[in-house]
């Protein structure tokens, strides 16, 4: 009879593990300096789906006119765009947080037929995509600040990975107070999944199913969880 833990797709699951593993020995935090690949963390923060850039927006409403208006202007920067229509420009309607959240911004425009400079569709499309991103892993320690893709049955997307980078820029320049930093930490993205024919990811599963023999017991279902991706490594 198949059991789901042989046949499960989901890269959440195998992540939900992963923490667990990298919060195991707190005192020492050996599973997780040696998932970095470091000798020593200081005052190390881990997350799971991390949706930042949504998160912050609900906790500081109802002041986040200010809030959206920075991030626009930060999107417009990284897309060298000038010509777009600044947030605080906008119709009242499309800012108004009662009525339009800013991941709608874009479509209510194209609806209202306010949609018509290309510089107006990069930087609300891009803001809609950060709102509904979700880092599937996130480290913070010494003044890194470490962003995680993971894969398992499917490929990497280059563009994804061009999107995760924005994020970690926005997020280290807007929010770095929010994850514990003092000042703007280092940005690092860092792809995890299977090694294929036309991608090696910077971190294997079967490098953290080596860790997780060094300090889970044999029978411990994460180690189960583990051991079956790298079945599924073997065949690929």
């Amino acid at each position: 009879m198949l059991k789901y833990i042989e046949y499960n797709r989901e890269e959440r699951d195998i992540c939900a593990h992963l923490l667990r593993l990298l919060l195991e020995d707190q005192q020492q935090w050996r599973p997780l300096k040696d998932f970095l690949g470091v000798e020593e963390v200081s005052d190390p923060r881990i997350f799971c789906e991390v949706a930042l850039i949504r998160d912050s927006y609900y906790a500081r409403k109802p002041d986040v006119e200010g809030f959206v208006n920075m991030l626009c202007e930060h999107i417009a920067g990284q897309h060298e765009i000038s010509d777009y229509t600044k947030y605080e420009d906008l119709d009242e309607d499309l800012r108004d947080q009662k009525k339009t959240h800013p991941k709608q911004i874009r479509h209510k425009m194209k609806e209202m037929g306010l949609l018509k400079m290309d510089g107006d569709r990069i930087v609300y499309g891009s803001m809609q995509a950060m709102f509904n991103a979700k880092p599937d892993l996130v480290i913070c320690t010494n003044n890194d600040l470490i962003i995680y893709e993971a894969k398992y049955t499917m490929g990497f997307d280059i563009e994804q990975l061009k999107r995760t980078e924005q994020i970690g820029d926005v997020w280290a320049t807007l929010l770095y107070k929010d994850l514990g930093f003092e000042s703007t930490p280092t940005v690092q993205v860092r792809s995890l999944g299977l090694e294929t024919p036309k991608f090696k990811p910077d971190v294997l599963w079967k490098d953290v199913h080596n860790i997780a023999i060094k300090y889970l017991r044999e029978d411990d279902f994460s180690l189960r969880v583990f051991s079956k991706v790298i079945k599924q490594s073997n065949k690929s």
